[in-house]
């Protein structure tokens, strides 16, 4: 009789069976993946080796931290066969006239782009290893958006670049223009006036030193034309390009029209330097808001630690 009872219970209240997991297995996949990607950085390094380490031995360390893992990148965009014929070609290669010299901006060009390549290279490589150790796809898709973030960063530090460049040269803009005004002033031919601010200025700057450059070129048989052309190249600005077109109308005309010419563009420069010095301090503020909040946070953390453990304790 008891037996059967249980027997009835049984089958009234049947035991619960544990849900099938239908889920793919994340870990094999993972395997796969990285077993793949490994191939992949393989084959690119050891073509890229043979083929492109005397390019990335030139390299500046400082400027290119991983340039010795960079062939992965060179052998890379070689294998997706990229033309460097696109829009955001045109525009590296107009920043980069301003950093580089011009018979090397072709090379620079493809040293960015096979260093953005590599770092997404890097970037898949560890989304392999996260998806090995890891279970959640978020975490192997995090790790790939990392990669192509690390790879926009090679691209933006051009555009970075300039900007710092750039800054540097609207503030020594109004001491050049005061220095020419006061020795053409004293008597001084303007290209008198530029040679001996170059020599005897030494701040070394973007402008002064691209001043120095150009001045060297009129020395040696260049045109002032052409030195002034390569100096507007160089430091590829309205101020730049405004004070250049202004110097070589009055080298030509002469005349008292200078003294009034350059103190006219001298003011426009001090104004200039001031708004981007109001700039530059409105924008220090607001990245200073961001380790502001981090102290916060971490002090309200110091605060409130100790009374949740009380809590707890309690």
């Amino acid at each position: 009789m008891l037996s059967r009872l249980i027997l009835l219970t049984s089958n009234v209240f049947p035991e619960e069976t544990p849900p099938i997991d239908t889920s793919p297995d994340i870990s094999t996949a993972g395997a796969i993946y990285l077993i793949i990607v490994l191939v992949l950085v393989v084959l690119l390094y050891s073509k890229g080796k043979k083929k492109y380490t005397p390019l990335c031995e030139v390299l500046d360390k400082k400027e290119y931290p991983f340039k010795s893992l960079t062939v992965i990148g060179f052998a890379l965009m070689e294998m997706i066969r990229y033309k460097y014929k696109s829009n955001l070609d045109r525009k590296l290669r107009k920043n980069l006239m301003e950093l580089k010299e011009k018979e090397y901006v072709e090379f620079y060009l493809r040293v960015t782009w096979a260093t953005a390549a590599t770092y997404l290279v890097i970037g898949c490589f560890f989304s392999a290893l996260l998806a090995l150790a890891s279970m959640e796809i978020s975490v192997v898709f995090i790790a790939l958006v990392f990669g192509v973030i690390l790879g926009y960063t090679a691209l933006y530090e051009i555009d970075k670049k300039i900007a710092d460049r750039h800054l540097e040269i609207v503030m020594a803009l109004p001491d050049f223009a005061n220095k020419l005004l006061i020795l053409s002033g004293a008597g001084l031919s303007l290209k008198a006036a530029m040679v001996k601010v170059s020599k005897e200025m030494e701040r070394d700057t973007a402008f002064y030193r691209e001043l120095k450059h150009s001045v060297y070129l009129m020395e040696h048989g260049s045109t002032v034309e052409a030195a002034m052309d390569a100096l507007c190249t160089k430091c590829n600005m309205p101020e730049v390009r405004r004070l250049s077109s202004v110097l070589l109308q009055n080298m030509h005309s002469g005349g008292s029209d200078v003294l009034m010419a350059l103190n006219e563009i001298s003011r426009e420069l001090w104004n200039n330097r001031r708004a981007k010095a109001k700039k530059v301090a409105e924008e220090a503020g607001t990245k200073l808001l961001f380790p502001m909040m981090l102290m916060l946070l971490a002090v309200i953390l110091i605060v409130a630690a100790p009374a949740v453990m009380t809590l707890r304790l309690t």
